[in-house]
């Protein structure tokens, strides 16, 4: 029989006991991982997984109970917590940590919007994972009432500067679903259309006008999130036989390719219409292109034992940027540095002692930047007989990153410290 929590546990607590199963499994097999002892607690008190044990002990704390209502809709309830707990108004929360207002809009829940804002939170306000504002995820849902109340209340309808460096009506027609009608509301009250945003609407129209005023705009490409993408690119996504014939007549490239390789033709599919694989051929297209399915990105998963003190680490001492975390303290994270993205998992994915190859300009300058960070630095740049001048570098949990560039001279003829 499952035992009982108690009706407030502490995460805390259940941590410490997970760490104590650990040492007991560990006494059995010295290979046993943290998830195992994790699971085990987990089941003792009769959830499925730890991840569920810890959903239900979020959900029961103060914060919890905020979030819950608000991701539900429950404005009353919000309304009570918040009269109680005035403070808990600027609490971040949900999928992707984001501020109560975000989380508002993007379940279209226009009664905790009106709780919201009228115990003041900012209309402004942007979330840390995107830079975007709560109109952004309203436009997304395609949540209309919501978005008229936002612009009300005085938010940016053009929201420039998110990440995705789509706006506010990018963020309604450029991602899985075209929220036409949020679109078109937003063109009424003023909002300056994008190219990708009338290629997404099918708005001839609006294309053409756009490349009047701006030929370079049959060219212009998508954020690095959407691996810079071109317009042509996205019309093919879009499913649009008449864009892409309009794109095409006025000089986009059909051999374009964007972060990864991927020319139009190779984002043709079976569900896309069956023309527009003929128009790029007959536009010059390589027809060998059609069918090739490249991969996308490979992003190592190392095992540390605390997600916050990894990217603390990672940001200040690496030079990485953290892009989004995962949990609430996080237990999963992403740390960004130009082209090489890192997951951060807490106590289960990965092995420790994981070693990583990254290819850097300047081996020696980066060198000279972590001693001044005080980066623990296992081997300084050395050239090797395989023509690269490399750095070796551990993080806090004895993951090795191996960092080089091109070789500055013949080999020193000295080893790779593999040591631990």
């Amino acid at each position: 029989m499952a035992k009982s929590l108690p009706s407030r546990p502490d995460l805390e607590w259940l941590k410490k006991t997970a760490r104590q199963r650990l040492a007991w499994l560990r006494d059995q097999d010295a290979g046993a991982k943290l998830h195992q002892a994790q699971q085990a607690v987990a089941e003792e008190y009769g959830f499925k997984s730890w991840r569920a044990l810890k959903a239900h002990v979020d959900a029961a704390s103060l914060n919890g109970q905020v979030i819950a209502a608000v991701t539900a809709g429950k404005a009353n309830e919000l309304a009570a917590l918040l009269d109680q707990h005035p403070a808990k108004l600027r609490i971040i929360g949900g999928s992707w940590n984001r501020p109560l207002l975000h989380l508002a809009a993007e379940g279209g829940h226009l009664a905790c919007i009106e709780v919201l804002l009228g115990r003041g939170l900012s209309v402004h306000l942007r979330d840390r994972g995107d830079n975007a504002t709560a109109l952004h995820w309203a436009a997304q849902g395609g949540h209309a009432p919501v978005m008229e109340r936002l612009l009300a209340a005085g938010a940016d309808i053009d929201g420039q500067g998110d990440l995705h460096e789509a706006g506010v009506i990018g963020w309604a027609t450029c991602f899985s679903d075209v929220r036409a009608d949020a679109a078109e509301l937003l063109l009424a009250r003023g909002a300056k259309p994008t190219i990708f945003s009338a290629v997404a609407l099918d708005r001839t129209d609006l294309v053409r006008h756009l490349v009047e005023r701006d030929r370079s705009q049959v060219e212009a490409k998508m954020s690095r999130f959407e691996q810079h993408r071109t317009v042509l690119h996205l019309a093919v996504l879009k499913n649009r036989p008449k864009m892409v014939a309009l794109l095409l007549e006025l000089g986009a490239d059909p051999s374009a390719r964007d972060d990864i390789g991927s020319t139009p033709l190779n984002l043709v599919s079976a569900m896309t219409d069956k023309s527009i694989a003929g128009l790029l051929i007959k536009a010059g297209a390589d027809p060998k292109e059609r069918g090739v399915s490249r991969f996308l990105s490979s992003v190592p998963i190392l095992s540390v034992r605390s997600v916050p003190a990894s990217i603390d680490y990672y940001v200040h001492t690496l030079g990485f940027e953290q892009e989004w975390d995962w949990g609430d303290p996080p237990t999963f994270a992403c740390v960004r540095r130009d082209q090489v993205s890192i997951f951060l998992c807490q106590g289960a994915q990965g092995a420790p002692g994981t070693w990583i190859s990254i290819f850097v300009q300047n081996v020696d300058a980066l060198y000279e930047d972590y001693q001044r960070r005080g980066a623990d630095i296992r081997q300084a740049p050395t050239n090797f007989p395989w023509g690269v001048r490399e750095m070796n570098v551990q993080d806090l949990d004895g993951h090795r990153l191996r960092l080089g560039s091109d070789a500055t001279g013949p080999a020193d003829e000295v080893h790779l410290a593999e040591e631990a």
